[in-house]
């Protein structure tokens, strides 16, 4: 049976999730690949085994790595050459920000500067895709270790499969939908999307009968447990989901996204520690990078691909970020409005507007 590229990153994403190994190769090297926040001490000790001596890196992202002060030979990942004789304890520290002050002096540390990073890259991104902390080990193993691991039911692809082109976002298009009535005496009608690749569902929340029509008010909104559900004073989310969903009822027509990337596409166990390093005195931005992720680690082809099957290449966006627009442009959906979306700051959230502002280029 031949799963699809999809198919194949979703099992590879699940095992990372669960602690378990997999296997990554392309045309000269085997690697067996496990997320360092799931490893355990075991699994440690047995994949040490069978390690070559000469070949165990730990792959992180550039932006862990000029926390670390590790130097960088690629522009996307840093690879750490670490020996046999590592301990657990160390490669966790080197992983999460949570050890820095535990671990203060970790270094230095020996980045690899020759070979392909492929592997490595594969590695960052599929563990992003788990919502881990993008980071993992990597040891090259023989061809005999290889066989030996996969006649055990050790999940395996190559990187060529698992390249971005090849695998990026499929999505079981409308999987159920139902009409149900919400405040202010309006109905919707709520659509539930499945992406393949995260196993993550999205959701599009539908108001009166905006199909095949140009210039929809649309909001793509990101999911915020922390705001959205709780009510939150230290983002602007919420606020930002109540005054989308007032705005469409007013129209009587509106299309809202509600795309389950929680934390600007880190997940929540991730917003909690960068939330951690906040009240340390970082700020989002900060806190996004010390942890190893960008400012902002969303895409927006998952939306723009909903947004094609409700018909709709042309809207009119309720946003204060700009980059948002050049994204859905790039994906085939263009924007004829911006329509800004301006909640009261509070004293608890006037510093995160700021640098959001201020680094992130929002319109506020």
């Amino acid at each position: 049976m031949n799963l699809s590229s999809a198919e194949i990153s979703s099992r590879l994403v699940s095992d990372l999730r669960l602690g378990l190994p997999i296997i990554l190769k392309n045309d000269l090297v085997n690697s067996i690949v496990i997320a360092i926040e799931t490893l355990q001490e075991k699994r440690f000790c047995e994949i040490i085994n069978i390690a070559c001596e000469e070949n165990i890196e730990i792959a992180i992202t550039n932006r862990r790595a000029e926390v670390l002060k590790a130097r960088l030979y690629n522009e996307k990942v840093t690879r750490l050459k670490i020996g046999k004789n590592v301990t657990i304890d160390f490669i966790k520290a080197t992983a999460d920000p949570a050890q820095d002050l535990n671990y203060p002096y970790k270094g230095p540390f020996n980045s690899v500067r020759e070979g392909d990073s492929i592997l490595a890259e594969t590695a960052i991104d599929l563990c992003k895709k788990a919502r881990l902390l993008p980071a993992a080990l990597a040891v090259s193993i023989s061809k005999e270790s290889k066989n030996l691991l996969i006649r055990n039911q050790v999940s395996h692809a190559s990187v060529k499969d698992l390249s971005k082109k090849s695998y990026h976002f499929e999505l079981l298009s409308n999987l159920s939908s139902a009409r149900l009535p919400i405040s202010n005496k309006t109905e919707v009608e709520l659509k539930v999307f499945r992406d393949l690749t995260e196993l993550s569902e999205h959701y599009a929340i539908v108001f009166g009968d905006p199909y095949n029509s140009d210039n929809c008010i649309t909001r793509i909104h990101s999911a915020c447990f922390t705001g959205d559900l709780l009510g939150s004073k230290k983002c602007d989310c919420g606020e930002q989901f109540k005054e989308a969903i007032s705005t469409m009822q007013k129209h009587e027509k509106g299309v809202l996204l509600y795309l389950n990337q929680e934390g600007r596409g880190i997940g929540l166990a991730n917003k909690m520690r960068a939330y951690h390093l906040q009240n340390m005195g970082y700020d989002t931005v900060e806190a996004n990078h010390r942890l190893g992720f960008e400012d902002d680690e969303r895409d927006l082809a998952v939306a723009a691909q909903i947004l094609k099957s409700l018909n709709l290449y042309k809207i009119k966006l309720m946003t204060n970020n700009p980059r948002k627009i050049e994204l859905l442009s790039e994906h085939g959906i263009k924007v004829s409005k911006r329509i800004p979306l301006i909640v009261k700051a509070n004293s608890k959230n006037k510093n995160y507007l700021h640098t959001k502002a201020a680094k992130s280029g929002h319109l506020l």
